[in-house]
């Protein structure tokens, strides 16, 4: 063997070194970005969970009403069309 094929080998050997580590280095730095994802997606289920909880927790009938309580709001028993004034007649009010 040459003093040039044994440094050519020597070359090539280290270029492939060179180039699996940086491979590697990739990978090991996508693998962590998709844990952080998946952290955040993790997060994010329980996030979007308790919400949904929250929802539904205001959504009921008591809540409601108490919600409308507290806005004092004056809702009524709606009119049936038929019954509705017509134009240039006012509506009685309780």
């Amino acid at each position: 063997m040459t003093v040039a094929r044994g440094l050519f080998l020597l070359v090539l050997l280290g270029g492939l070194s060179v180039g699996a580590i940086a491979l590697r280095t990739d990978q090991i730095r996508t693998a962590a970005h998709i844990e952080e994802m998946r952290r955040d997606v993790i997060h994010l289920r329980r996030e979007s969970w308790s919400l949904q909880m929250e929802i539904a927790r205001l959504r009921t009938p008591d809540r409601v009403t108490e919600r409308v309580g507290r806005w004092a709001l004056n809702i009524g028993v709606p009119v049936p069309p038929s019954e509705r004034p017509s134009r240039g007649q006012w509506a009685l009010v309780d």
